[in-house]
């Protein structure tokens, strides 16, 4: 009875995630499938590459790779931060736990232009940034930048943070602080037991925000149209310019497909670094 109770629970497991599994291949794979077809075909000359050709010939690898270094930035910034807010809120908050962690969700309740558009007042020319540096004497005119990378990334930080810390936060609440004491005691530097106990029974979880920022920060679109004024293409503003400008599908399509195979190697190459870090800690 024990034995058909336990199959009964594991297949209904299963059967609960049908749903996910059903929302995965109606508005992922499918509309994939749709955008590798159209990558192939050119109306008026049927199944061709020469989309592939050109995107692969043209200054558009310059802009994956500009996608890919500020995705990575913007990664690699969120989760050098995420990792001491999502300590200090697991372990040192105690009583304010709750507050803050309710304080990292009320960005999802903001719309996401209100965000990016806040930043206008704060890095323009006569924003809230250059006023406190020149109250202080640090510069003699005001900065300029807006329509740069610089604006790009500082606001692609802000977005994606809480993405970040959330994900770190969850493992280092079900963190067993029995283990930090244990090493402690042991002997053992706080460095050591950092590199050696808490980052390995954590690295889920920076994988998981690492690679969850990486891949929407990739393919952001609204940030860089904005910040950067549409002076800097990156991957999101050239597909949309594609699909809805130019009325370019198979163009599009093509760039979409590279620009996707790119980044699932970058996610590879990045949990590749992952374990090779888990690894050199034990």
């Amino acid at each position: 009875m024990r034995r058909i109770k336990q199959a009964f629970l594991y297949r209904l497991t299963y059967f609960l995630a049908t749903p996910a599994f059903l929302w995965e291949i109606v508005f992922l794979c499918i509309p994939f499938l749709f955008i590798m077809s159209a990558s192939v075909y050119l109306q008026g000359r049927g199944f061709s590459l020469a989309a592939y050709k050109l995107i692969l010939t043209g200054a558009h690898m310059r802009i994956i790779v500009r996608s890919l270094v500020l995705a990575l930035f913007t990664a690699f910034c969120c989760l050098v931060v995420a990792y001491p807010v999502a300590y200090f809120i697991a372990f040192r908050a105690r009583s304010w736990k709750n507050a803050l962690v309710l304080l990292l969700t009320l960005p999802f309740w903001v719309n996401f232009l209100v965000h990016v558009y806040a930043w206008f007042f704060i890095l323009e020319r006569n924003g809230i940034f250059n006023k406190i540096l020149l109250a202080l004497g640090i510069i003699s005119e005001p900065l300029h930048m807006m329509n740069t990378l610089f604006a790009v990334a500082i606001v692609m930080f802000q977005v994606y943070l809480p993405f970040m810390i959330l994900p770190v936060y969850l493992f280092f609440e079900k963190f067993d602080t029995r283990l930090l004491e244990a090493s402690l005691d042991l002997g053992a530097s706080w460095r050591q037991t950092f590199w050696r106990v808490l980052v390995p029974l954590t690295m889920a979880g920076a994988q998981l925000g690492f690679f969850l920022v990486l891949g929407m920060s990739f393919g952001d679109y609204v940030t860089p149209q904005l910040m950067s004024g549409g002076k800097t293409l990156f991957v999101g503003t050239v597909i949309s310019d594609y699909f809805i400008i130019n009325r370019s599908f198979s163009l599009g399509s093509a760039f979409t497909c590279i620009s996707a195979v790119v980044l699932i190697g970058l996610m590879a190459i990045s949990l590749g670094l992952f374990k090779l870090v888990a690894k050199g800690a034990k």
